[in-house]
């Protein structure tokens, strides 16, 4: 396995003059109260640069993976892993949506749920706000791939089934990367458990205005990579795993809810897919 990254993840020290994923991805959602002028700024380049509309498709993943933790709370599963969890929000984002432990805990009370992030802003603020006795929080780089599996056995029982969530954070790795960490996955996770992923994608799209995009996200943030995965591509990252109904879709088609918003069809977009462990 690839567990020495040759550079420090994003996030890993706290510097408001550069931007950086977690918090402009927050700031994309519309929780942007505490986000600095350089995640702003970011926000509007993407918004000019890739489309218009490249906030609602964030806020689009958001609520896709809040029904996803939901729908997997009411089937009985109690262990998550947040992998690159993410700034907490408190409800304070566009949509008003709670965060993915709150989704869960509203259901099962007893929820144990380990969120973990490289960015030390997001550790601090999930210290902060994520309360519940089955809470845990770790710093640790999804890049380690073996560390990472480390803090899940460190605070979730691995022989009971998992839900691991990845959401949009594979899109900051590379293929070995991903390899790694799915191998890993693979290994120690028991049967029933279920691997949530949610990747930005640039299928439908002019490869030029994707390529565009790639090139304006790495400078905005002090050239952190992004990897545009196709379907076909996304898929592969849970190879080994059973995919689940509806398969790889966009996150608008993921157990959508009636009466919802009227889902983006022409803008840019993430891909989602839940997959579980094969029995052993």
């Amino acid at each position: 396995m690839t567990d020495t990254p040759l550079t420090p993840p994003p996030g890993a020290s706290f510097n408001p003059a550069e931007a950086v994923p977690a918090r402009t991805y927050a700031a994309l959602r519309g929780a942007d109260k505490e986000a600095f002028a350089p995640d702003r700024e970011a926000v509007d380049k993407l918004k000019r640069t890739i489309h218009d509309k490249v906030d609602e498709v964030a806020q689009e993943n958001a609520a896709a993976l809040v029904r996803v933790v939901r729908h997997l709370a009411e089937r009985g599963y109690k262990q998550f892993a947040d992998l690159g969890c993410g700034k907490p929000v408190q409800g304070m984002d566009a949509l008003g949506l709670p965060d993915l432990y709150d989704a869960a805990a509203g259901i099962e009370p007893d929820v144990k749920w380990l969120a973990l992030d490289s960015d030390q802003v997001v550790v601090t603020t999930c210290r902060a706000l994520l309360r519940g006795p089955g809470v845990s929080v770790v710093q640790q780089d999804l890049r380690q791939s073996a560390k990472v599996l480390d803090a899940m056995s460190a605070h979730l029982w691995l022989g009971k089934p998992v839900v691991v969530i990845l959401g949009a954070v594979l899109h900051f790795l590379t293929d070995e990367q991903c390899t790694d960490l799915r191998f890993a996955l693979r290994a120690r996770l028991a049967p029933r458990s279920v691997v949530v992923v949610t990747h930005v994608t640039g299928d439908g799209m002019d490869p030029e205005a994707v390529e565009r995009g790639r090139a304006a996200y790495a400078e905005l943030h002090g050239g952190v990579p992004i990897y545009v995965r196709s379907e076909r591509q996304v898929l592969d990252l849970v190879r080994d795993f059973a995919i689940k109904d509806p398969g790889v879709v966009r996150t608008i088609d993921f157990l959508p809810e009636e009466g919802g918003r009227t889902p983006l069809r022409d803008a840019p977009h993430f891909l989602m897919v839940m997959a579980e462990r094969k029995d052993r």
